[in-house]
């Protein structure tokens, strides 16, 4: 059902930006767009499916798509220059919030093919599709979703409006503009496809005929309301679903190496260090989460190796068998581990989760609640013209939006424009999820990192956050 057996993107494609004038107009402009003035990645981060999110698929129409196994990346299309002589840049975003820019990709507007897209801001996955028989590896951006098209903000539409608009107004023009001008194909440094959803109900479809025919990596599935806004931060109408004994969490690793025994004032980098989980609550301040156990072997192989650990983002599962976490991979695509919410609620998937039988066994419930619901309204993302949308999608796709007389034409150009609209306000971290048991305490003796106790042996105690000293983990 799962495959991560194919390759995953180690980089994203492009030349990073590091003019700091450039990135601090880059950055503007993009939150001008999205109408947020932090500087963190924008995307939306799902949370873990459990019991309760079956109750969710019948009380509302969700699409369901594969969760690639790639890169997040968001794509950044602007237009800089003059009326006379535009030019188009084309920019990938990680999660570190670095900007790569990216040469020889062109985005065509739906009217005219001679004219440049310009203002746009996509989500999507960066992946390797392998081609089965030749095994050829070939990078392609699965997009996914439309945050702003043409300077005009589309986050509080509907899902099912951003995906038509990011169908007719981005993905068509370009393979139009592809097959006016095939050696445009050849010149691209990865391929752009529309990344395909299907209804809630059909997700026996996806498991059984999709997955298996997939070309690049998957790690589960992803539910996201086709009715609802696009949400920055924790989306808790995006479920991303896996196997239980499959869910995953990231953190990031920091290593506590013991005093000397004969300068306890100076670590002992000869020994084993402990492995401590940091994970993000608040304003990108760390709270330590739990430990995790390497074998002695693991760890002698590693440090011969000279494998860099310390300050790395590990994405790691729990195993019930040995009782404690182990890695499955670095992701040194990530800056920052997990917040608080996303950790609780992946805890929470863990041992509430509902396995791929139980899934398709609910299938009815939910494809009754979707007709019933269907005869009010449609949110089908695979349409035909035969099939009557709803009214308002037929007037949001009569026409391009216009874009908002606020915001600037190119970010390096003035605009006179008025501030930005203010943005939701996000739910705090570490209110998201039910009540937590009391903290318990880890505590060891390490070397203090503060020059005004430099040379001083301490003791360190720690909020040991979450559930899983109670319910996973013996202390």
């Amino acid at each position: 059902m799962i495959n991560t057996n194919f390759p995953v993107p180690e980089r994203i494609p492009g030349q990073l930006i590091t003019n700091h004038q450039h990135l601090y107009f880059l950055k503007k402009h993009l939150a001008n767009l999205c109408g947020h003035p932090g500087s963190r990645f924008p995307g939306s981060q799902p949370v873990s499916f459990t019991q309760k999110s079956l109750e969710l698929l019948e009380s509302e129409d969700f699409w369901v798509c594969e969760k690639s196994n790639g890169v997040r990346a968001m794509m950044f299309i602007v237009v800089k220059g003059t009326l006379q002589v535009p030019l188009q840049e084309v920019y990938f975003i990680d999660r570190k919030d670095d900007f790569y820019l990216i040469k020889n990709i062109t985005f065509s507007h739906p009217e005219n093919p001679n004219r440049l897209l310009k203002d746009t801001i996509l989500d999507g996955e960066l992946v390797i599709d392998v081609n089965p028989k030749t095994r050829f590896q070939q990078f392609r951006f699965l997009a996914f979703d439309c945050l702003v098209w043409e300077a005009s903000n589309l986050m509080m539409s509907p899902l099912m409006n951003r995906y038509v608009i990011l169908k007719e107004w981005v993905i068509a023009p370009l393979e139009k503009l592809l097959n006016i001008e095939p050696h445009l194909r050849y010149e691209m440094p990865f391929d752009v496809q529309l990344k395909t959803m299907e209804l809630a109900y059909r997700i026996d479809k996806v498991l059984h005929h999709d997955l298996p025919k997939l070309t690049h990596g998957n790690d589960g599935l992803i539910f996201t309301s086709a009715t609802a806004p696009y949400q920055l931060g924790t989306d808790p109408k995006t479920l991303k679903w896996k196997p239980p004994s499959e869910n995953s969490i990231d953190f990031r690793l920091e290593l506590k190496f013991p005093p000397r025994s004969d300068d306890p004032s100076k670590p002992d980098f000869y020994a084993k260090p402990l492995f401590l989980l940091m994970m993000i609550c608040g304003e990108e301040r760390e709270k330590f989460f739990d430990t995790l156990e390497m074998p002695d072997e693991e760890w002698l192989q590693r440090k011969e190796r000279r494998e860099q650990l310390d300050n790395r983002v590990v994405e790691v599962v729990w195993d019930p068998f040995m009782q404690t976490w182990r890695i499955l991979r670095f992701r040194d695509d990530k800056k920052h581990g997990n917040c608080c919410a996303v950790v609780f609620s992946t805890l929470d998937s863990i041992r509430d989760g509902v396995e791929a039988a139980e899934l398709i066994k609910r299938l009815p419930k939910i494809r009754q609640a979707w007709n019933a619901r269907a005869q009010t309204h449609s949110s089908n993302p695979q349409a035909t013209g035969n099939e009557s949308p709803p009214r308002f999608q037929q007037e949001s796709i009569s026409r391009p939006p216009a874009p908002p007389k606020s915001l600037p034409r190119a970010y390096n150009q003035p605009s006179g424009s008025k501030p930005p609209p203010q943005p939701r306000q996000l739910p705090h971290a570490t209110t998201a999820g039910p009540a937590r048991p009391p903290f318990a305490t880890l505590t060891m003796n390490v070397v203090g990192g503060n020059p005004k106790t430099k040379g001083q042996k301490k003791r360190y105690t720690m909020p040991r956050v979450g559930t899983v000293a109670a319910t996973m983990k013996r202390i």
